[in-house]
């Protein structure tokens, strides 16, 4: 087993240089660095069957600040993921592998604007497996 938690408190002050000859600055979180995250992985091996399993969650963060097009920032929106794997080796050579990513069906949610929190980008790509099978010479 693998586990991680992190908990951070941020400030910084940002100046806003599209504002020709002005001297505007504004406090707001780190951009890029989540107040809470955490994260953890279940393994087993026996050297001849082997599993993982893997949750991930990262809180709202700041992508941009100041926002491009008049928006104070740009953002994205919090994610849980879940990841799992399986492997089993036939023989010495021959190895099968099943992996899905993204088992939580997470989207990509990004925002511009603290006040209004405008969706400027929603992407989904679903879950997606992958079988295969490894063979070593």
């Amino acid at each position: 087993m693998q586990a991680n938690y992190t908990r951070v408190e941020s400030e910084i002050t940002y100046g806003n240089s599209d504002v020709a000859g002005s001297d505007v600055t504004f406090v707001n979180d780190l951009v890029n660095l989540s107040p809470t995250s955490y994260n953890g992985t279940l393994y087993y091996d026996d050297g001849k069957f082997s599993a993982r399993a893997s949750l991930a969650y990262r809180d709202d963060y700041l992508q941009r600040v100041p926002g491009q097009n008049g928006n104070d920032v740009e953002g994205k929106r919090s994610v849980r993921s879940v990841d799992a794997s399986i492997q089993y080796k036939v023989n010495k050579n021959l190895t099968l592998t099943l992996e899905g990513i993204n088992l939580t069906d997470a989207f990509n949610h990004q925002y511009v604007d603290s006040y209004r929190g405008s969706t400027s980008v929603y992407h989904h790509t679903g879950r997606q497996y992958f079988a295969g099978l490894r063979y070593r010479f």
